[in-house]
């Protein structure tokens, strides 16, 4: 066995060898650094040489066997990293769309194959297909990345393996067993029911994998750089929806398939027969169903089965034997109750999207506010009163906190802004609580948590309150005293400067993750540039005053670091004025009206003035003036300066004089 490499020194220290073999590694020892090979070296090991023993336990720790197989298990553990499917990696993505889309596929065809007819021509070619990428998922279940507890990762290879054999493995394998080719397709395809119990799965729209990914290239969504999905309040709502409306039809379909197979495995049972013991007192007997099509049979099945789960029972279609009655006495029993549940759930859903998206009562109890302040002071302006009603329309819409909101005009002391003090919720674990604010804010917390830490998150959200802004609105401007902090969630928000009365914009803020306000109200001075809105935005707000006193009084350490990047983002704007402006002077605009400074005039090569213009004339000479005492003082200046320095030559030539014959003697 060839020895491992090891380069070591007099410091034990590593450093590569000049002189590299193909055949031995090399050591390096001693004074001169001279390599010798380290068999040589540990075969016949000086007397005077104090690394002799050291030398002894690497020759004992590289001939045995535990080091070996320690270093096979290293080996075979980079290899496995190597080939890890990575759950923030695109395959994972794809082929987690890939298996759902086959997932739903198969459990939907299996049940028709159970039911009315067994698989052929192009469906058996496309289901024998799906059971190739089962099969393959079984082997690629070993090499992805789990998700733990906690949000993390599991990426050893011991424990998925560990994990997935106690949980699927046994049921995937049994599902792709070919059981038809001994003539066993009832029993296959009853073994395929397993995968019904991975349907919830499919059917959850924000979970950030499968579908749900597919459906964020529909806005349905955002995906974010690190490969996670965030979903807003709204577009969980309508998930919900969505899943009890699919649930619900899958469902009915999953009863009429089971119904039709179960009436015919009981066909030719004893109480199934007629009067005449001939197989008529069946239900695909008794309404002649023998000659009709597959897609019609499913069709009356899970008609029937809704009729009947729903308790309408239009007598169309009824159980004909005792076997018959027993099933549609279970389905009526346990489905009515389930429908309910679903129609209960849903309801509520609806109910739930109805107040967060709809304040029609808010706003009318605003317009019976307006009507009563404009019989005492007199009709509103028409502008004035749209404003306040489309602000308010805007606020219920999209208020998620509706009443956890906290008013901060009530608070009595500082408590008061962290502490719950609803009612309602005030009985609820601290935990529970922080859960219903993560769960409306879910968005709100990703995008801004390079701003603010969770803790941060919780304590301010309940003082968030919805703002909009319209096209070319404006929403602060320079030298304004800032009162409210604002987390841009949509839109395109412009920052610049006014010149000639445009707005010269310095930069744009990307959406959904900029802080407007922030330098300002941290440091406590005015707005310097000009915030305008370009396209319609969206934004949640909060009082500049009750911030800093949440963040001051129980977060001074955040503090800090919302500090530092502001100020790296208002430094980052001063250098883009800075050039803004050098390049509108070069390109010579004429007039350049900067907003809050003096008004100048920047001619053209080619620009005439109008002497005989008084105003003008008046204008040229002011400038001229000031130039000329400008350049007068910074000439008194310069030769103060230069007396001083002067002064301070002789003072120092002076001393050095003195000190000269010190140093000598």
């Amino acid at each position: 066995m060839k020895s491992k490499k090891l380069y070591l020194t007099e410091d034990f220290s590593e450093r590569e060898s000049p002189f590299q073999s193909d055949d031995y590694p090399m050591i390096l020892l001693g004074k001169n650094i001279n390599p010798i090979h380290i068999d040589m070296l540990i075969s016949s090991p000086r007397s005077d040489d104090p690394y002799a023993s050291r030398l002894s336990q690497i020759s004992a720790s590289l001939s045995s066997n535990k080091t070996e197989k320690k270093f096979r298990c290293t080996k075979a553990r980079g290899l496995f990293r190597r080939l890890l499917i990575r759950r923030s990696h695109t395959f994972y993505k794809i082929w987690s769309i890939t298996i759902e889309i086959v997932l739903t596929y198969n459990v939907i065809t299996t049940l028709f194959f159970l039911a009315y007819e067994y698989p052929n021509g192009i469906l058996l070619v496309c289901d024998t297909m799906s059971m190739c990428v089962f099969a393959l998922e079984i082997i690629l279940n070993f090499f992805t990345e789990q998700e733990g507890k906690n949000s993390r990762t599991n990426k050893s290879f011991r424990s998925i393996a560990k994990n997935y054999s106690r949980g699927w493995l046994f049921f995937d394998i049994l599902a792709i067993l070919p059981l038809r080719l001994a003539g066993l397709e009832m029993e296959e395809y009853l073994l395929r029911m397993f995968r019904l119990f991975k349907l919830p799965k499919v059917m959850n729209f924000t979970d950030g994998n499968g579908l749900s990914y597919l459906l964020t290239y529909f806005q349905f969504g955002r995906r974010e750089k690190n490969g996670k999905t965030t979903y807003s309040y709204k577009h969980k709502i309508i998930a919900s929806l969505v899943k009890l409306f699919i649930f619900t039809i899958f469902l009915v379909y999953f009863l009429g398939c089971f119904w039709f197979w179960f009436q015919r495995l009981i066909a030719n049972y004893k109480y199934s027969q007629g009067p005449n013991e001939k197989d008529e007192n069946t239900f695909e007997n008794a309404f002649g169903l023998q000659e009709v099509g597959s897609l019609r049979l499913a069709l009356i099945s899970s008609y029937y089965m809704f009729t009947t789960i729903a308790t309408i029972g239009y007598g169309d279609y009824t159980p004909k034997n005792v076997y018959e009655m027993t099933f549609t006495f279970i389905v009526m029993l346990f489905g009515a109750t389930l429908i309910g549940i679903i129609d209960g759930n849903f309801n509520n859903a609806i109910s739930v999207y109805s107040d967060a998206t709809c304040g029609y009562d808010i706003v009318g109890e605003l317009h019976v506010w307006l009507g009563q302040l404009e019989r005492v002071q007199g009709a509103l302006d028409s502008k004035i009163r749209d404003k306040i009603i489309n602000h308010f329309q805007n606020y219920s819409d999209k208020d998620r906190l509706k009443f956890l909101a906290k008013k901060y005009w009530e608070a009595k002391c500082l408590d008061d802004l962290v502490n719950i003090d609803q009612v309602y919720v005030r009985q609820l674990p601290e935990q529970a609580y922080n859960s219903i604010i993560q769960i409306l804010f879910t968005d709100f917390i990703h995008n801004f948590k390079y701003f603010l830490s969770l803790k941060v998150h919780l304590k301010i959200i309940p003082h968030l309150q919805p703002r909009k802004y319209e096209q070319n609105d404006l929403i602060y401007t320079q030298g304004e005293e800032i009162d409210e902090l604002i987390f841009l969630l949509s839109g395109r928000i412009s920052i610049g400067i006014i010149f000639d009365e445009k707005h010269q914009s310095l930069l744009v803020c990307e959406k959904g993750r900029t802080v407007i306000g922030d330098y300002a109200v941290l440091t406590k001075q005015k707005n310097n540039y000009d915030y305008l809105s370009e396209e319609y935005s969206e934004s949640f707000s909060i009082n500049g005053e009750i911030f800093m006193k949440i963040i001051e009084n129980y977060f001074p350490e955040e503090k800090a670091s919302m500090l530092g990047m502001a100020v790296k983002r208002e430094n980052s704007l001063k250098k883009l004025k800075k050039n803004l402006l050098a390049t509108l002077e070069t390109e010579g605009s004429s007039p350049l009206k900067y907003k809050n400074k003096v008004s100048m005039i920047m001619p053209r090569d080619n620009h005439e003035f109008a002497y005989n213009e008084e105003e003008t004339m008046k204008k040229i000479t002011r400038f001229m003036n000031l130039g000329a005492d400008m350049s007068l003082k910074s000439e008194i200046i310069l030769s103060q300066i230069k007396s001083r320095d002067e002064l301070r030559d002789i003072f120092i030539e002076g001393i050095d004089d003195e000190l000269s014959p010190i140093y000598l003697e």
